[in-house]
């Protein structure tokens, strides 16, 4: 059985050189001054919006929560639970 998380919260910002958005994924177990990485892409605005068509074309900077099939749409990698089931053998 293959679970994902039901939501994802992103943060993202428009690069006012360029038009492209930078997105960030967003995750409260890393506090900020962590060592661990954050994903961050770039994403062409055709992407983005195709992939998120409820956002307003106008939004330049906002804080929202997308599905895991959104996520993947734009291009994060999602990390995929899976449940192992183990065999006995027999020798």
């Amino acid at each position: 059985m293959v679970k994902a998380p039901k939501t994802i919260e992103i943060g993202y910002a428009r690069d006012c050189r360029t038009g492209n958005f930078i997105v960030t994924k967003l995750d409260s177990t890393f506090h900020a001054n962590s060592k661990h990485r954050r994903q961050q892409i770039c994403v062409l605005p055709g992407a983005f919006f195709r992939a998120l068509p409820t956002i307003d074309r106008r939004s330049v900077a906002n804080v929202i929560e997308i599905s895991a099939i959104q996520a993947e749409d734009i291009g994060f990698i999602v990390p995929v639970e899976t449940e192992v089931i183990l065999h006995e053998v027999c020798a």
